[in-house]
């Protein structure tokens, strides 16, 4: 018994190794023992490659405006709704006046009273002034009469600004469109009490043209300010939700308006303007986009895919293929766009770098590159001349 089970574990042993013999063997026909691993490369390209920034920004109208009551009153009336388009010079509200017209008739009241005082004394010193001169009266009842003339003058200019200003009150009470545009949110609603310099009541947006407000880091100040001073700096406006449909296409262009001087306190980097060209669909005020500053190119740049690019423990590094293998190429990132790279290192034009990298791939291993007949092997699809 003890006899058959051994010859059955032998038995199987034997078979394992066969198994595995085999396998191994398959293995080592396609990729080792010495055979090269079939790779996919791409060629390094010497070109001009784009420098850019990227950095989040919002959009917002380039002419707003806040309306805000500047005397205080009730809503008599609302003349428009929360979309609508409006004129500059447009009625938007209309306040209680009345308060203000009762002002204005006391004070037209007042300065008819201080106008009759201010002719009455002024009579009074003509008659006075010759009898000074005779020695009649003193100069002291002159100057007294002096005095009475020049304090009616004073009422009577006091009661005219009075007057001036209640004018102003009842314009002011009808709150006009200071610049043409689409109304924002209206915050109130007739019969409201409102005061004057407190909350805006809407806001008018122009519509004719938009701005992103961005913020630039202090690393990227010294390229971009470069850029200025050599000519205009461009920029592309790219959405920034993940729902939208296409992020890799630009909603508009436009152009770097304004760098400020001062480092932001509240944001640590420095504030940045771009007027949006024209009036691209899809942009609303408000919205959040990506913005692309162009700063111009890096001529003859060796550009590669970011897939190539490998992360080891002493900085980054290509896999290249030289005469049938595998270096390594340490490279440093210079600029990254849209998956490529333009870097550094000691690359030449046309070379082949894996863009995949096999696991069982070593450094120094031997590679065939796709679609290359093995050496010693036609390539498919070719035959030997004579």
């Amino acid at each position: 018994m003890k006899t058959r089970i051994l010859l059955a574990i032998v038995v199987l042993a034997l078979a394992a190794g066969v198994v595995y013999r085999t396998q191994f063997g398959q293995e080592e026909g396609k990729s080792g023992g010495g055979s090269a691993l079939e790779v996919k490369t791409v060629a390094v390209e010497l070109r001009d490659f784009p420098r850019v920034v990227e950095l989040p920004g919002t959009l917002e109208a380039a002419q707003q405006v806040d309306i805000l009551a500047q005397v205080s009153g009730t809503l008599a009336k609302q003349h428009v709704q929360e979309g609508d388009a409006v004129k500059a010079g447009q009625a938007l509200f209309t306040l209680d006046a009345r308060p203000a017209q009762a002002r204005i008739a006391q004070s037209q009241a007042t300065l008819a009273g201080a106008r009759a005082e201010t002719a009455e004394a002024e009579k009074k010193l003509e008659r006075l002034k010759p009898l000074m001169d005779s020695g009649y009266i003193s100069r002291q009842e002159y100057d007294d009469a002096l005095v009475a003339y020049e304090s009616a003058r004073a009422r009577a200019g006091t009661a005219g600004a009075e007057l001036e200003a209640a004018r102003l009150d009842v314009q002011y009470a009808l709150i006009r469109a200071p610049i043409s545009g689409r109304v924002g949110r209206i915050t109130i609603r007739p019969g409201v009490l409102v005061q004057a310099g407190g909350p805006a009541l809407t806001t008018i947006l122009a519509q004719a043209t938009l701005d992103v407000r961005a913020w630039l880091s202090e690393a990227d100040w010294a390229a971009v300010n470069a850029a200025r001073a050599a000519g205009r700096v461009m920029a592309e406006i790219y959405p920034d939700s993940l729902a939208h449909a296409d992020r890799s296409t630009p909603l508009g262009q436009g152009e770097l308006v304004f760098v400020d001087t001062r480092i932001d306190a509240a944001t640590g980097a420095v504030p940045i303007k771009v007027r949006v060209n024209g009036q691209p669909s899809g942009l609303l005020s408000g919205q959040g986009v990506r913005l692309r500053l162009m700063l111009g190119a890096e001529a003859a740049s060796k550009v590669l895919p970011e897939a190539a690019l490998q992360h080891g423990q002493t900085g980054t590094y290509v896999y290249v293929v030289r005469d049938g293998i595998a270096d390594v190429q340490p490279v440093t990132v210079k600029h990254s766009l849209d998956g490529q790279l333009a870097v550094e290192g000691e690359l030449q034009a046309g070379e082949r770098v894996l863009v995949e990298v096999p696991k069982r791939l070593r450094a120094g291993g031997k590679v065939r590159i796709e679609g290359e007949a093995p050496a010693g092997q036609k390539a498919p699809g070719k035959t030997a001349q004579p």
